[in-house]
């Protein structure tokens, strides 16, 4: 970008093809714009000026390029930036509305990488290798700039989902739900309303129409007026208030009005609010708390209401949440992102100094009073909020010495993204950042902009330091020899002398002999540097050309026994061709000799693969070495051989990952495919399988440093791979085998006819079906299109399903040939050629992005994406190193990864809840090996079993949970114990509580920790219950010599144990003891039981009937016909628990006045927390427990409508709570801040 910026440049912008476009946009602000209505559609040509205007000149939306109408023609080309933030922000949004909140997430970042990039982007070719931008944005946007519009926006906008989304209040999910009720539009919602929907939802739906229209600077100029007389009634001398947002920016128009209110009197802030609702001027509260209101208001005399949000802060936070909510979006990004490289965290709340490897930042210790301070101390020109358009106006101030603090960068501290609510503007990463190209700020005077520009580093010539002349080789790093001496070896060492050819046996390798024969030596020399060093660019490519043997009669293959012996295979040799004097290696198919694979127990293998579809991975973990082998090898047989597989194929990838993980050096398990037992034959070229990466380590990056592009994506099918070739005299097909010896279907031909040229070509390929003919015709019937498609081949007989079958090409084995041009070439010739493309960088979101896209879209099945490396590669035995196959789909808080157990631990009060376990991946930096499956409903609905393939997001430190189901496994694994389901049907619950060991610890730990008992947590309950007293009552009956005899209990622990027991259960209250019991049941704890006995203290003892009881407790406030049912037939299980403990007394008639000391006279009534509900997540303080029963609050474990305060471990933590708080404007607090405030 050109530095001199005292001149400002005119760009000319075309804008013919987006006439369509600014029509839309004409229609939708011409009652903002009268400078620019009509002429934006009468001119051809506009003016977007790169200078900030003064504000009087300004006559467009804010954060989009000042336009200005000129007579001026200079041919420059247009600027897209904001157009492609635009098209960004809508795709993120229409995610979040589907519910797809990882490409919402993808679309958002992409954003924030648009707005950091200060130059202006005329070419789409600009943002290739850009951090954040993949393949399917970049396409997006040239879609979108050919049509004016996406293909996926004209499907979506009249969806009814779309549209109810659009409703305040109805997210999603709800949307979903509504359309799933019959709900189509707005109408048919407001004849229902009343059914479906709450009270926000239904003041969204009153004022739809108005939410949507645009409100008009003038009128928000009246909003203005009318909230400062009303504010300064209440202000004091340090009270403030601003509306902020793109109406501080002089916009013309806005979505909404954003107000920020400070006062060192927080009780001025309801105050002001009272005074709106009082008159009149807001019509609907939709959540109020202490910081924040939302609310829908109209003026006097208008017609129209407006979406309005109040929010205060604390007059230390008021300067930064000034600038953060007046935005721009744009200019918000980059000023963080300056902040972030000197060093400094910058948001709404204030400016952080990061401390590299802690979580915790400290706080700048200096005092802002206003933004100006806040760009003095980042050493930046102050703008005024007219001018903060974008990255173009953060300017450095001239001759600035900037902050010292170190920067932090992404292997320090990863940040979380700034708070969604309101207009939340600085969300990029420290990630983004440092993913970005780093580049330098240019420090200028006056309306100078900062700029960014890539530094260009001169890199090391590495191949030619690499390639020189090699130092003698020492013993320690000589090449490793083969284990076995007689194998044949593929080197460039010099051979034993030859015997005489066999004139029937195929030539050797010929290749050009330019120079002496070198010494032996010499030779090894030469050989370790082609091992040890990075080849450079080929001129002439290597190509190893596999002839067909003659077939091996069937009668060889009959007997596992059978030893085929050949003559001791020779070294190729090296010669010269007189066609064109080129390098050759050729690899002939030898007869070697096939193996066959031994198998100790067919029978048994079986049966251990059945134990593992039920049982899970603990079931292969147990196996020995040659059971785990039996199982990979009669899996194999039957899914090439036979028309039904024995696993699906995630559970063979789960059991041969873990095989080749365990038993690297096992040859067997690492063979592919299995032995042909029908038409064999040796195939005329070596058909290899694909590696796999491991996208949640660092495979790709290690990868992409040895092969750097460009690179060829294809679809990876799940069909049945073959090869056709047109070498010989008569085209021939094969399928794959074992990747040796595959099997004869050339009789495939006459249906499948494939492209016959002139052309010698081997083309490789896959049989399969679409997915639409399978599931049309025959679902009912099959498993799945891949073992119809084995059946179909592996057929004598060719029938009508025959004429399904497909062969989709995918590469050329023979010529060597790019990948690029491989596809080319198959698409001139008339073959179905895979879907590809080619791209010049990877990403493992961009990968996850398309490989979501495709498998979503391609007609045909598939199970991962492959990718090569556009440059010619020999081919060699085994795996190729230049192509890998992507399967995992992986973001920043989502992967995708296989299930293998689901593993359920029953709770005290014998509620079976499932714990999912995966294959472990890394996200977050964290390795995940578990996630919670929520319930026996979850898992059964969802068929999450061994083999399934789940989606799981770990947002913070929450744990990870499900997100959904990708390929659901072919049976749910429930509990292997006796169970039954509730009346809901969503959980389970064991049948016999008292024989579960388990469920009977939980219980006994629960009563003693619920009664504070000091030393009796798990850990020790587990011993005192292996001692034999294996219940509340034993416990409390056990003597000091009875503690004795309890593994690591010594004198002071017993001690302690024994006072505190004792004492713990004298000053307990019958309250105290019933909920500590559990003997009421699941959700009957102290909170439920404390109303039924303030109302009836003596209700265990009553005489009444149960019906009657029952009906008593119905009409408590907070006992439902369910608590009372469930109470009262508890309550003979409890008074046998009392009398078995030896604690009748506690139902002395002295429980009432106890419960009514505890009300009245123990608690402060006027203290903030009384009768207040308090709710803490991923946290339990002490104190805020004892403080809250002292002053009467009351500890919940869920949260809602009437939650007081979530206090949560740290500010950073994301959890349904948190959320759902953020929603209902619910005061969320660390433990430090609620015991500071409140006690």
């Amino acid at each position: 970008m050109e530095k001199d910026t005292k001149q400002e440049k005119e760009i000319m912008v075309d804008v013919e093809k987006m006439v369509s476009m600014a029509e839309k946009e004409r229609k939708k602000y011409e009652k903002d714009d009268e400078n620019t209505d009509k002429p934006i559609i009468k001119r051809k040509k506009l003016i977007i000026r790169e200078s900030l205007p003064p504000p009087e000149s300004i006559s467009v939306l804010p954060t989009q390029p000042i336009i200005e109408k000129s007579d001026k023609n200079l041919e420059e080309m247009p600027r897209y930036n904001e157009t492609f933030i635009e098209v960004l922000e809508r795709l993120s949004k229409l995610m979040s509305q589907q519910g797809d909140y990882i490409r919402s997430r993808a679309y958002t970042k992409a954003g924030d990488t648009i707005r950091n990039i200060t130059e202006d982007i005329t070419s789409v070719s600009q943002l290739e290798g850009k951090p954040n931008i993949g393949p399917m944005i970049k396409e997006k946007f040239t879609e979108y700039l050919e049509t004016g519009t996406l293909r996926i926006f004209e499907r979506e906008k009249d969806k009814p989902e779309y549209v109810l989304s659009e409703i305040y209040g109805v997210g999603p999910k709800k949307a979903k739900d509504l359309v799933q009720k019959g709900i189509t539009n707005i109408a048919q919602l407001r004849e229902r309303q009343d059914e479906l929907l709450n009270d926000v939802q239904k003041a969204g739906l009153k004022y739809y129409e108005d939410i949507l229209e645009r409100i008009p600077r003038s009128e928000i100029d009246e909003y203005n007026t009318l909230f400062k007389t009303t504010f300064d009634k209440f202000a004091t001398p340090e009270s403030r208030y601003e509306i902020v947002g793109s109406y501080r920016r002089g916009a013309h128009t806005s979505g909404d009005i954003d107000a920020i209110v400070t006062s060192d009197d927080a009780t001025m802030f309801p105050k002001f609010i009272d005074a709106l609702l009082e008159k009149q001027v807001i019509i609907e509260v939709l959540s109020r708390g202490k910081t924040k209101c939302l609310v829908i208001a109209k003026l006097p005399n208008h017609k129209t209401a407006r979406r309005l949000d109040f929010m205060y802060t604390s007059q230390e936070e008021y300067p930064f949440a000034l600038l953060y909510f007046t935005g721009s979006k744009t200019f918000n990004t980059v000023m963080r992102g300056h902040a972030l490289k000197l060093g400094f965290s910058l948001n709404e709340h204030g400016l952080h100094k990061k401390q590299p490897g802690k979580e915790k930042e400290e706080k700048v210790d200096q005092v802002f009073t206003n933004e100006k301070d806040i760009f003095d101390y980042l050493k930046m020109e102050y703008k005024e909020p007219i001018e903060r358009i974008d990255g173009r106006s953060l300017v450095i101030q001239n001759g600035a010495i900037l902050p010292t603090a170190k920067p932090v960068f992404l292997n320090q501290r990863k940040i979380k993204s700034a708070p969604a609510d309101l207009h939340s503007s600085w969300s990029m990463t420290d990630k983004d950042f440092n993913a970005a190209p780093l580049g330098r700020i240019e420090i200028s005077n006056g309306l100078k902009h900062a700029t960014t520009q890539k530094i260009k580093e001169e890199k090391p010539e590495k191949k030619t330091r690499k390639v020189k002349e090699p130092k003698a080789p020492k013993a320690p790093k000589e090449p490793k020899l083969p284990k076995d001496p007689n194998a044949p070896k593929r080197t460039y060492k010099k051979r034993e002398p030859k015997e005489p050819r066999d004139p029937n046996k195929p030539k050797r390798k010929y290749t050009r002999k330019q120079k002496p024969p070198a010494e032996p030596e010499k030779d090894k020399e030469i050989a370790k540097v082609f091992l040890t060093a990075p080849i450079p660019e080929p001129v002439n490519y290597v190509e190893e050309i596999i002839p067909i043997v003659p077939v091996i009669p069937l009668e060889t293959m009959s007997s596992a026994k059978i030893e085929i012996k050949t003559k001791k295979t020779k070294e190729p040799k090296k010669r010269i061709t007189k066609k064109n004097n080129e390098k050759i290696d050729i690899e002939t198919n030898k007869e070697k000799p096939i193996k066959i694979r031994k198998m100790s127990n067919k029978t048994e293998a079986k049966k251990h693969i059945k134990s593992f579809k039920e049982k899970g991975i603990t079931v292969i973990q147990a196996l020995t070495e040659q059971q785990v082998t039996d199982i990979v090898v009669v899996a194999n047989d039957a899914y090439y051989n036979t028309k039904k597989s024995l696993l699906t194929d995630n559970e063979y990838d789960i059991v041969k990952e873990y095989a080749e993980k365990k038993y690297p050096d096992n040859e067997t398990i690492k063979q592919v495919g299995a032995p042909i037992e029908k038409n064999k034959v040796t195939l005329p070229y070596n058909m290899p399988s694909m590696d796999k990466i491991k996208p949640d380590t660092g495979a790709l990056l290690n990868w992409m440093g040895k092969y750097k592009g460009p690179y060829v994506l294809s679809c990876k099918l799940d069909g049945v791979s073959g090869m056709y070739t047109t070498e010989g005299d008569e085209p021939k097909l094969y399928t794959r085998g074992d990747g040796t010896v595959g099997q004869d279907i050339t009789h495939v031909l006459r249906v499948l006819k494939l492209p016959v040229t002139d052309k010698k070509l081997v083309v490789r390929g896959e049989f399969i079906l679409p997915k639409k003919v399978f599931d049309d015709k025959y679902k009912a019937k099959f498993a799945n299109p891949r073992n119809l498609v084995s059946g179909i081949i592996n057929s004598k007989t060719l029938d009508d399903k025959t004429k399904d079958l497909h062969f989709v090409a995918y590469e050329i084995i023979h010529p060597l040939m790019k990948p690029s041009e491989q596809m080319t070439l198959l698409k001139s010739l008339g073959y179905e050629v895979v879907q590809n493309k080619t791209v010049d960088a990877l990403t493992n979101e961009s990968l996850s992005e398309l490989l979501i896209d495709w498998r979503t879209h391609y007609e045909y099945e598939i199970d991962g994406v492959i990718v090569t490396d556009d440059n010619m590669h020999s081919r060699k035995e085994g795996n190729p190193e230049y192509a890998f196959a992507f399967k995992m789909v992986i973001s920043d808080q989502m992967a995708e990864a296989k299930v293998v157990d689901v593993i359920w631990n029953a709770s005290k009060s014998g509620y079976l809840k499932p714990r999912v376990q995966i294959e472990p991946i890394k996200l977050g930096g964290v390795t995940i090996e578990y996630a919670t499956g929520f319930n026996g409903s979850f898992i059964e609905t969802n068929k999450i079993g061994v083999g399934a393939v789940i989606q799981i997001i770990r947002s913070g430190d929450v744990i990870p949970h499900i997100k959904s189901v990708t390929t659901p496994a072919e049976h749910a694994k429930m509990p292997d114990v006796k169970y039954h389901w509730t009346d809901t049907h969503v959980d389970i619950i064991l049948d016999d509580l008292g024989e579960d060991v388990g469920v009977r610890e939980k219980e006994i730990t629960a009563f003693f920790t619920g009664l504070s008992v000091d030393g009796l947590s798990s850990g020790n309950v587990k011993r005192i219950v292996t001692a034999g007293f294996d219940s509340v009552p034993k416990i409390i009956k056990m003597s000091k010599t009875d503690f004795e005899s309890v593994e690591g209990f010594k004198s002071k622990m017993i001690e302690k144990v024994y006072t505190s027991l004792h004492d713990k259960l004298e000053k307990a209250s019958l309250l105290e003891i019933m909920a500590a019991s559990n003997k009421f049941g699941r959700g009957i704890g102290e909170r439920k039981i404390r109303p039924i006995l303030d109302e009836y203290p003596d209700i265990l003892t009553r005489s009444e009937t149960n019906e009657k009881k029952i009906t008593m407790l119905k009409a408590i406030k907070g006992i439902g016909k369910e608590n009372a049912n469930a109470f009262v037939e508890h309550i003979p299980d409890f008074m046998a628990f009392l009398k078995e403990c030896g604690l009748e007394v506690k139902l002395s008639g002295q429980v009432k006045p106890v419960l009514e000391n505890k009300l009245v006279e123990m608690f402060d009534t006027n203290h903030a927390l009384y009768q207040k509900h308090i709710v803490m997540t991923k946290v339990r303080d002490k104190t805020i427990i004892e403080g809250l029963a002292k002053v009467g609050g009351v500890l919940d474990d869920s949260i809602g409508k009437n939650t007081f305060v979530l206090v949560v471990k740290s500010k950073d933590d994301v959890s349904n709570k948190t959320k759902y708080a953020n929603e209902h404007n619910i005061p969320i607090m660390t433990p430090e801040e609620f015991i500071d405030k409140y006690f």
